[in-house]
């Protein structure tokens, strides 16, 4: 963004060009969306728009940024209220189904994701999504479950976001009978990965 609001009328703007280009999102290619398609679905003057923005790839960044927070968001909430489960196998599963609920209800999310890339173009190059997730997740799943082996945790979760998120978006390609498979897959994918830091030895 070139600049944050810093009153609730500027906030108001910017919530309105990002939700218009979660929506479009859901309807086009990402080549097919334009600035001016984004303002006149937000109903903002372009002025506003390029007061905040500079292309329409800094909204969609700043959309990407917005899913990850929220998806973050909700999972810390179940740690720090005691709603995840005693097992990290189960926790895990619980994360995945907040990614794919927000998925299924949040408009565009399902299209761009963390360190999503749209015709082969980096949303910023600067910023890896995928390694702040991870690093995130690696804090609250080690806190709470402590760690085990010689795996190098972070990389161990980095692997882990990425091999779902790739899964994730095969499973929104596949026919709708296919997609439990590729989820299950996922899962027991994600389990071999993060066994190799999470899992005691000597449990059960």
């Amino acid at each position: 963004m070139r600049r944050q609001p810093v009153q609730q009328r500027g906030a108001a703007t910017v919530t309105a060009i990002v939700d218009a280009c979660a929506s479009l999102l859901n309807e086009y290619d990402y080549d097919d969306i334009t600035t001016a398609r984004i303002v006149e679905v937000a109903g903002v003057p372009i002025g506003s728009f390029y007061q905040y923005f500079p292309d329409k790839r800094s909204v969609v960044h700043a959309l990407a940024l917005r899913g990850m927070e929220t998806c973050l968001r909700e999972i810390e909430q179940m740690f720090a209220t005691g709603q995840i489960a005693d097992t990290w196998r189960e926790a895990m599963k619980q994360v995945v189904g907040v990614y794919l609920r927000m998925m299924a209800e949040i408009p565009g999310f399902g299209r761009v994701r963390f360190s999503d890339m749209l015709d082969s173009h980096r949303l910023d190059a600067s910023v890896d999504q995928y390694e702040l997730m991870a690093e995130r997740l690696a804090e609250l799943f080690v806190a709470r479950f402590g760690a085990h082996g010689d795996a190098p945790v972070m990389l161990t979760f980095r692997i882990a976001v990425q091999t779902a998120d790739a899964l994730f978006k095969l499973a929104e390609r596949v026919d709708e009978d296919d997609r439990a498979y590729v989820v299950g897959t996922a899962n027991e994918l994600l389990t071999g990965v993060l066994g190799s830091v999470l899992e005691d030895p000597q449990s059960p």
